[in-house]
This record gives C-alpha cells, structure tokens and sequence, in this order.
C-alpha cells in the first residue's frame, strides 16, 4: 500500500467514508468501517475521544444518547462500561450489540486496506489536549504515519500534531461563519489540506487552494447534485456517507475504475 502523500500525487480523486458507512451502518463501529472498506473507500475518517481511564475510543458525540443507549457525557465514563453499551441498535436492529470500538481495534480493522483520517475532537469537546500525545504514540506504535490523516475544527491541535511530527498530514476543517483563508491556515498551523462542507463551496476556496498548493476536501457528498458540485471545484477528497452509491457514481462517470 502506497503512503497517503503518494497516493494523493498519482490518483485525481480520494472517496472517505464519513464515520465508516454511516449512511449504511452505525457510525463509527466496526461495521461501518468494514462496510465502507468493502465499499471501495480508499480512506474511513473516525472520530475519537478520551475515556474517564484514559482509553481511546471512536465516537462523535460529547453525549452518549444518540447513538448508544448511554448516559451522559462519554469523557465520564471508563472503558469497560463503554463497552457494556450497545451502539447499533439506534441505527437498525439487525447491528444489536454493536460496541463502541478502541482506537486500535480501528487499525487492526484498517491498516493495509484503507487510509485512516482520525479528527480529533475540540478541547473545548473532550479532553483530547490533554491525550493528544497518546494518539499520536499509538500512530507511530503501528507504523502509520505515512498512512494517516489528523483533522479538525480545532486549529491549535493541528499545531500542535505538526510540531510533534511535520511529516504526519493534516487538515483544517473550516468552522461555520469563519471565513479565513486555506492560506492563512496553512501559515499559522501548516495544514496540507482545507475540508468544507458541500455547501460552503466557492471559487474564492478553489481558486486560494490551487494557488496555495492545499488539497481541498469536501463533506458530505452523498447524491448526484452534491458530487457535481464538488467536481465544479476540483476537490480532491470527496467525503461521503454512503462510499458505495459515490464510488459507483464516480466509476459510471468514469472518473475512477
């Protein structure tokens, strides 16, 4: 499997799976990565945050309520009762018993299949400033710094992933209403790549990109409409819910084999 870096050089277009097959499965669960793996995604993107015990774990929310049947706030909780809840059955019965998986069993399910694009949540979200350093120790544990992508809202986490290792890739997810340029980003916390919602496309975006050499990312591609607009705007990552309708999409288009 060719780095990320590499990948990006030879291949005009990267499909993620938002959250695994979350438009199929239940977010961020092992079914939903193995999903979105059998999809045809070259990469999963999957949101993780810090047990009570110092656990990483893959969930989105700072509250268990949606899509478990906890309660409360997950950073309260250890790992062992995480475990005990049932992820799935929110999203369908046939995924009753689903866990909330670790970090590492993320990998184990991934690595040499799919890229992984891990988002690290806000510190305002989690205590994720303070474990930073433990995700990105399990990163280098497996050997996957040539093959993973950190992300976030939070710009100061990128900074702080950067300077820990510069060769580690990282994107900025633009937060509603800021309007700050890719290119003062890339300045200030030394992204490689600028991710947006579908609807916040514009040539202004484009245009700072390409001139700036940022790789643009786009959320959430999931229909006809939305994959044309992204197209319009030479993104590079296309993210999705449902990776297997925009990967066959994009093969009948004959963008992709």
């Amino acid at each position: 499997m060719e780095s990320l870096k590499d990948f990006v050089l030879n291949n005009k277009y990267l499909i993620a799976g938002h959250r695994g097959s979350s438009g199929t499965a239940p977010e961020n669960t092992l079914s939903s990565f193995s999903e979105a793996i059998a999809a045809g995604a070259n990469m999963v993107e999957v949101d993780v945050q810090i047990t009570r015990d110092n656990q990483i774990v893959a969930f989105h929310d700072a509250r268990l309520e949606r899509t478990s049947n906890g309660l409360g706030f997950l950073v309260e909780q250890d790992i062992d009762s995480l475990r005990s809840l049932d992820a799935g059955s929110w999203f369908n019965a046939k995924y009753n018993g689903e866990q909330i998986p670790t970090l590492d069993e993320v990998i184990e399910l991934t690595r040499g299949k799919v890229y992984l694009n891990i988002e690290a949540k806000s510190r305002k979200f989690a205590k994720i400033d303070e474990k930073v350093y433990s995700i990105l120790k399990r990163i280098e544990y497996y050997d996957l710094v040539d093959y993973v992508l950190f992300s976030s809202f939070d710009y100061v986490l990128l900074k702080v992933i950067k300077e820990y290792n510069p060769n580690i890739p990282t994107a900025a997810i633009r937060i509603p209403g800021d309007t700050t340029p890719a290119s003062v980003l890339k300045k200030e916390v030394f992204c490689d790549a600028f991710v947006c919602a579908v609807e916040e496309l514009s040539d202004d975006i484009s245009q700072d990109c390409k001139k700036n050499k940022i790789i643009i990312g786009v959320y959430s591609v999931d229909d006809d409409k939305q994959l044309d607009i992204a197209l319009r705007y030479d993104v590079k990552a296309i993210v999705t819910n449902f990776p297997d309708k925009i990967n066959k999409l994009m093969i009948a288009r004959g963008l992709i084999k």
